[in-house]
């Protein structure tokens, strides 16, 4: 008896499933017009990329550039704006699909040792439609370009200004790492 129900079941089951998965269909008789409809649906997620460095811009690369500053002996003693021996221009971009994106930067002073120069001794420039956000001030607001796409891109170069006559610092390599981050508001 159990054996029959399950299987009557079984059978029911096996002829309702088409009916659940079917598409629309109309049948028309003799001459006429038939028509369907079918829904279509693409599903793109939001993302935000942002590149700082050599490199594309929608990959996933843990290289961190370096932009270097080598003085010279008349320059460690003089004040003065200071180019970059290597890696002073570097290639930004930002992309996204979400609308608004915050832009921030945020580093420590540069050390070396026991000494240290103040980040806010790094100046950037920027070219391009990529403004550099000043270091560990709040975010800049960065606004689509069309719609709620951010496509911009550009050039930020680093230059210090070093005080060697008014506030000399020891001898050594002074570092640090700055953090540039983009988030949605």
């Amino acid at each position: 008896m159990k054996k029959a129900l399950l299987l009557k079941t079984t059978l029911a089951l096996a002829l309702a499933t088409p009916l659940l998965a079917s598409a629309e269909s109309q049948l028309v008789a003799g001459t006429g017009t038939a028509t369907a409809r079918l829904n279509l649906q693409v599903v793109i997620p939001g993302f935000i990329a942002l590149k700082v460095g050599a490199g594309a811009i929608l990959s996933n690369t843990n290289t961190v550039d370096l932009v270097n500053f080598v003085l010279t002996d008349p320059q460690a003693s003089a004040d003065g704006a200071i180019a970059a021996t290597s890696g002073g221009v570097v290639p930004v971009a930002l992309q996204s699909n979400i609308g608004n994106v915050n832009l921030s930067s945020a580093g420590a002073a540069l050390t070396s040792g026991p000494d240290s120069i103040p980040l806010s001794r790094i100046a950037v420039a920027s070219t391009g439609t990529l403004t550099h956000p000043a270091f560990g001030a709040a975010a800049t607001t960065v606004n689509p370009t069309s719609g709620r796409i951010i496509n911009r891109s550009g050039n930020w170069t680093y230059s210090y200004n070093h005080q060697g006559a008014t506030a000399p610092v020891g001898a050594g390599t002074y570092t640090t790492q700055v953090t540039y981050t983009a988030v949605a508001p």
